[in-house]
């Protein structure tokens, strides 16, 4: 049963290699969006074809997302009271654990969020900060998908 999955996911990942071809290595602006900057480049991270931007912002207007991967709400839950936000916001996909680690150390960056640590296997755990809250993005690559889940809340 294990080599019956592992063989389908390589066929698959093959397949998807060979289709996408060489246009997931050039680098795409990133769309001007709340809480981002116009005319950001960032390279292999989203793998993103030259039809737009490589990123964008769901519910928290200064955490950017790759557009390839997909919000997956019924596990996600944003709670709001006021200017209040946190929660954790889940998306799914079948993207390069590395290129989601750049992607996000870079667009978290220019979105003035500092890098505070990092963990990595079996699961990758990037923390940041920034005035008056923090986030934790974790990476979590599956046989035939990667799991992130963006976790938000104030700094008390």
């Amino acid at each position: 049963m294990n080599l019956a999955k592992i063989a389908i996911a390589a066929i698959l990942i093959l397949g998807l290699g060979l289709g996408a071809g060489c246009s997931i290595f050039q680098s795409q602006p990133v769309s001007a969006q709340p809480g981002g900057a116009q005319g950001q480049q960032a390279g292999a991270a989203a793998g993103q074809a030259s039809q737009g931007a490589v990123g964008r912002y769901y519910d928290f207007d200064d955490i950017q997302v790759p557009n390839q991967l997909k919000l997956d709400t019924k596990r996600s839950l944003i709670f709001r009271a006021g200017k209040f936000k946190a929660g954790v916001l889940v998306f799914t996909d079948n993207l390069e654990v590395e290129s989601l680690i750049n992607f996000f150390v870079d667009t978290m960056q220019k979105d003035n969020w500092v890098l505070q640590g990092t963990y990595k296997y079996p699961r990758v755990a990037l923390f940041f900060a920034k005035k008056g809250k923090t986030a934790i993005i974790q990476i979590v690559e599956g046989t035939l998908s990667t799991e992130v889940s963006i976790w938000v809340a104030p700094t008390l």
